[in-house]
């Protein structure tokens, strides 16, 4: 026989809720008052018996805000984590199954292609058939360096095979050859050690998403990108001296929001935080810190 789950749930109705809220309260308290009398010593004076009717009435409507409003949120919350950390797993994973696709399929096909046209050219006798195939072997050379470096930002397979230091080695030569200021780039604590999966995936993407904001927003001619190992933490750092920005409006929504938001996102999900100092004279500097896990058998 099948079983039938409810995926959808009643919408929460504040106005009754807050109606309950109230109702509850008053309840309590008009109790509350008709037993005081009885159960306070004589002689009390007002601020005593306005303090034991504050305790009794917390200790008595404690457990109806903790069911209808604290433990809702709650779940809500973990819920939300929940998603999010699904959400990001999926996405990582669909990155690197259209990586493998585009490496095994259309890289492998540009370079049977590319090996053609230069037989062509070394064994055809005409000037003009081996100039167009010189040509057209340029032009593939171009477009397999072009899916190489859409590849590498998809998920780069270095990351799977070396590590982060590796993989963020080889963004930072990307990024280097991709402006003119100076990139430099330090690790410090690794020595071999290799990370959790999950988490190499978020710091590379933390780094990855604060390069790209820095490149593309901050005009700056110096950029700094530093890992560290610090007993149980692990520090990721992306510093620039470029213009700034007012972080509070980009992250309501202003231009560069989603890179900032999902590193906020990203480094939250992985039970760490991430910041962002920022100013027109100092640059951007944005930092994470997330737990250390280390790589188990299970990581492969």
């Amino acid at each position: 026989m099948p079983t039938r789950f409810e995926l959808t749930t009643q919408p929460v109705r504040a106005g009754r809720l807050f109606l309950l809220a109230l109702v509850t309260t008053f309840i309590g308290e008009l109790a509350i008052m008709k037993i005081l009398p009885h159960i306070l010593p004589s002689g009390w004076d007002d601020t005593s018996e306005a303090f034991a009717d504050a305790c009794l009435l917390t200790l008595v409507v404690a457990p109806f805000y903790w069911a209808v409003a604290v433990r809702p949120i709650e779940r809500l919350a973990q819920s939300r984590m929940h998603f999010l950390r699904r959400a990001l797993t999926s996405q990582e994973e669909e990155r690197r199954r259209i990586t493998q696709d585009l490496h095994d399929g259309l890289g492998q096909s540009l370079t049977s292609l590319m090996l053609g046209l230069r037989a062509m050219e070394e064994t055809t006798t005409d000037a003009r058939i081996r100039e167009q195939a010189e040509g057209l072997r340029k032009m593939g050379a171009g477009i397999h360096d072009d899916l190489r470096r859409i590849v590498r930002g998809l998920r780069p397979a270095i990351l799977d095979q070396l590590g982060l230091v590796a993989a963020i080695e080889r963004l930072v030569e990307d990024v280097r050859q991709a402006i003119t200021g100076a990139v430099e780039f330090d690790a410090v604590g690794f020595s071999g050690l290799r990370l959790n999966a999950d988490l190499e995936s978020t710091a590379f993407r933390i780094v990855q998403e604060a390069i790209s904001n820095s490149v593309r927003h901050s005009s700056a001619k110096h950029l700094r990108v530093s890992l560290a190992v610090h007993k149980d933490m692990l520090e990721l750092t992306v510093a620039d001296n470029g213009k700034g920005f007012d972080a509070a409006t980009v992250l309501n929504g202003g231009t560069g929001s989603y890179g900032l938001l999902s590193i906020r996102e990203r480094a939250m999900i992985s039970g760490g935080r991430a910041e962002i100092q920022t100013s027109p004279d100092a640059g951007t500097i944005v930092s994470a810190h997330l737990p250390l896990l280390i790589r188990s058998e299970n990581d492969g």
